[in-house]
Parts: structure tokens; C-alpha cells; sequence
């Protein structure tokens, strides 16, 4: 089935999309699941684990683990622990010398006479039994962990890279926030790794719903891809394709 690219797509882009273009402070984003905090955006991690496999986590998920670099921002990270929480400093090169990545400007807040763990413990952690201080710990030991990444400008979300009709996709969706403008749920959909297409519905009461879909319409039943009809309106987007080179050596 195909898509209906109404006249009025233009007016419903400037009205719905372009609102924030009159705003001095651009709008900042984080991808779904991430809190923003200081410029920054951080997701705390369920799963308890070691060191290691904590750093390899929050890199998978294109952040790293966190480092603090400022006491606001320890004690920031210090409100969300749970038990103790990995940092991301370590000596385990060259014992005594930490090293913290990426590079926090030289913070250290560690407790008392810590580090004292020798060769033994060579991973730095925040627990909460001594405040918002650090400590050395066995590296393979399981905690948890926050990692850290950034924030981008919704209008870095580059919306010539997307096909808009006047149309919404049923039935895969899948999660919805409120939104500003299709701006910002392009750049959502963007972020997450699952999301193939997105919705912006908007009800003509200012509120805004981005939804973003698993697949896009060519994969879906026609019937789950309907014209948008008033008084509720919606804005459908999915990337135009992109064609895959042939490997001729195949």
C-alpha cells in the first residue's frame, strides 16, 4: 500500500516539526532509557556485574562507564547507587598509578586511606557504606554500573535523510514518549537500535505522541498502515533506502 504525501504535509512539518526553531535554548536529547544530567545523558544498568564486563557494556552501547570527573557529578552518580557502583579508574597496568578512562581531569575521591588493596584490587568502585567516597576492589567481583554518554541537539537530526507522509503505522509499535515536534522523534528513532520507522501523532490539544516502530510499512500488513484523517493527525517517517552494493566477488 502506499503512503498518502498530502499538500499539507509542509504546514503539518512547520506547525508540528519546526516548533522549537524559535527557541534560544536548543533542545537537548538522550536516547530512550538514558537520563539526562549536567550536559550529559546516563543509563544505570540492571544486571550487577564485574568490572570488565561493565566498561564492555556501557562501550556496546556506544557510552562509556562512568568516571566522575567534578564532586557534582560523583555525587550525582552517588544518588543512583545501589550497594556500589564501578567507576571507571583502575591500576591494573601499573599498581598504584590510576588511571581513569575516558580521561576525568584528575578527580579522585577516594576514602581515607584508600586505595590500599595492593595487586589484589585493582578496580575503583563508590559504595555506599562509605558515603560518596571510593574505594579499590577485586576487579571480578560484580557490581553495578552507570554509563555515560552524550547528548545531542535536536536539530542534528537531519530530517531530508527521512521519507514523512501523512499516514500512521499500527500495531508495531515499539514504545511511545512524549514528543516536541518530528524532529526529535526522528532523532529518537535514530538513537534506538531496534526502531525502523516512527509516528508522531498529534491530537490538536498541543499534546504529541512519538512512536517508534519495529519494521517499517513495506513490511507490514497494508491494513496496519492507514491515512491520517482529523481532528487527530499523524506524521509517519522512514529512512529512504539506501541500496546495498553488490560484492562482485561473489
Amino acid at each position: 500500500m502506499g503512503g498518502f504525501l498530502l499538500p499539507s504535509v509542509l504546514l503539518i512539518l512547520f506547525t508540528i516539526g519546526m516548533s522549537s526553531a524559535h527557541s534560544c535554548k536548543p533542545q537537548m536529547l538522550c536516547q530512550l532509557g538514558w537520563e539526562s544530567w549536567g550536559g550529559s545523558c546516563y543509563k544505570l544498568l540492571e544486571e550487577r556485574m564485574t568490572w570488565h564486563e561493565g566498561r564492555f557494556k556501557c562501550q556496546e552501547m556506544g557510552g562509556e562507564m562512568v568516571a566522575p570527573s567534578s564532586l557534582e557529578e560523583n555525587n550525582y552518580i552517588h544518588s543512583k547507587t545501589i550497594s556500589y557502583m564501578w567507576i571507571n579508574c583502575n591500576d591494573i597496568d601499573n599498581e598504584g598509578q590510576w588511571d581513569c578512562a575516558p580521561d576525568n581531569g584528575g578527580y579522585r575521591n577516594w576514602y581515607e586511606n584508600k586505595p590500599q588493596g595492593g595487586t589484589g584490587q585493582n578496580c575503583a568502585e563508590l559504595g555506599s557504606s562509605w558515603g560518596s567516597k571510593w574505594s579499590d576492589y577485586l576487579c571480578s567481583a560484580k557490581g553495578h554500573v552507570i554509563c555515560k554518554g552524550k547528548e545531542v541537539v535536536a536539530s542534528q537530526a537531519k530530517l531530508k535523510q527521512w521519507r514523512l507522509l501523512a499516514s500512521c503505522l499500527t500495531g508495531h509499535t515499539l514504545r511511545e514518549i512524549p514528543t516536541s515536534n518530528v524532529r526529535a522523534c526522528a532523532a529518537e528513532c535514530d538513537y534506538s537500535p531496534r526502531c525502523r520507522s516512527f509516528n508522531v501523532q498529534h491530537f490538536g490539544t498541543g499534546e504529541r505522541i512519538c512512536q517508534l516502530n519495529k519494521i517499517t510499512r513495506h513490511k507490514a500488513d497494508h491494513t496496519k498502515f492507514v491515512k491520517s484523517k482529523k481532528p487527530f493527525t499523524c506524521i509517519y517517517g522512514e529512512k529512504y533506502f539506501q541500496p546495498t552494493l553488490l560484492n562482485h566477488h561473489q
